[in-house]
């Protein structure tokens, strides 16, 4: 066995237990959280852009809630269809829903989301703020989960998971990525080093929010849920990323490759601000294509599939019981073939840096 086999195989099984360790530590401190029922008043904001085919959907789960002291607030931002006349109707019928209608372009800090995020902010009343998006919808439970993980007065933002609704085969890969990534970021949090989070599924406290400038207080990011999760670690806040079905928002999938492409670029594109962080998971994804590459060059096939079954077998045993958590085990089959199409996303990565522009929900961002 040659000394480059040893030394991979070596390093993505540290890291496979190191992140299998993290991410049960995780699940567990949240689960340890105070059982009293919070008495926190809520804001639920929810940007919505040209959403005319979601946003009724959104809203009345929202409406489902098992929690009573909340409040919605609908930003409806310069969009070109119907989604303002839906958002007035709800509004209409239901007194606890606001709906903020957003027309200018907005520039700097607050362009594209954030600036929807922040009118809503600003026009909402509560302690507490949870953020999802329109073409999101939510467990009945979902407020009331949420809001129990700041019962412990030093958490200062909770993330949770979003998972994808789908039935074709590329969109059960989509689910798969996203379980991936959220485990990941749960990780992440485990180990006191944010990677990441969905802007989809995110909370703050008003104070902590205000403390920390609001989205006009931090660099603009075409990710900016990493950007304010970074913000709030630093002013040396607790953090929580519960895996839970209780707390899980569900989201659309990516309709085509096109489409999923585009949301890729974005992702790779804020991940900028993971600095040293980003280098690292850069390396090990060098590594391993190029452990491959060897491998394949130099008929070494045994060490070849060692290696792959290490990486995937750690990735299969990392993701299985955030599957189980989120009561999705009949999601089951496609988890093999999940970490493999994100390998194979893996080798599309390198490609997306060269494209300076991110274009998503027709906005432009450079």
């Amino acid at each position: 066995m040659s000394i480059f086999f040893l030394i991979v195989a070596g390093l993505f099984t540290v890291k496979a237990l190191l992140f299998i360790v993290a991410a049960a530590l995780e699940r567990a401190k949240a689960r340890n959280r105070p059982s009293n029922q919070s008495l926190l008043r809520v804001s639920v904001i929810v940007p919505a852009r040209n959403e005319e085919d979601n946003l009724a959907l959104c809203l009345d789960s929202i409406l489902q809630s098992t929690y009573h002291n909340y409040e919605i607030i609908i930003v409806n931002d310069r969009s070109s269809d119907k989604t303002g006349e839906i958002a007035n109707t709800f509004a209409a019928k239901y007194p606890q829903i606001k709906v903020i209608h957003a027309i200018e372009e907005r520039e700097g800090n607050l362009k594209g989301k954030p600036g929807a995020l922040h009118l809503g902010i600003q026009n909402s009343q509560s302690d507490l703020i949870m953020m999802t998006d329109a073409d999101c919808t939510v467990a009945s439970t979902w407020i009331e989960s949420i809001a129990k993980q700041f019962n412990n007065p030093r958490v200062g933002l909770v993330a949770s998971y979003t998972v994808v609704k789908g039935t074709t085969f590329f969109e059960h890969m989509q689910d798969m990525e996203w379980l991936m990534n959220h485990t990941l970021a749960c990780i992440g949090v485990s180990l006191d080093q944010p990677l990441g989070c969905f802007g989809n599924n995110l909370s703050i406290r008003r104070v902590v929010y205000k403390q920390i400038g609001g989205y006009p207080g931090i660099p603009f990011s075409v990710t900016e849920d990493l950007t304010l999760l970074q913000t709030v670690h630093k002013s040396g806040w607790k953090i929580m990323y519960p895996c839970d079905q209780d707390c899980a928002v569900e989201t659309k999938p990516c309709i085509n490759w096109s489409d999923f492409i585009k949301q890729l670029h974005r992702w790779i594109k804020g991940s900028k601000g993971l600095g040293w962080r980003k280098h690292i998971f850069v390396s090990f994804a060098s590594i391993f294509w190029v452990f491959l590459a060897t491998s394949i060059y130099n008929n070494a096939w045994n060490e070849l599939f060692i290696v792959l079954f290490i990486r995937i077998f750690g990735d299969y045993i990392l993701v299985l019981p955030s599957l189980s958590a989120l009561k999705r085990m009949h999601k089951i089959a496609y988890v093999l073939p999940g970490m493999i199409f994100m390998m194979i996303i893996e080798a599309i990565i390198p490609f997306l840096f060269l494209k300076n522009t991110v274009v998503w929900k027709g906005q432009k961002f450079t």
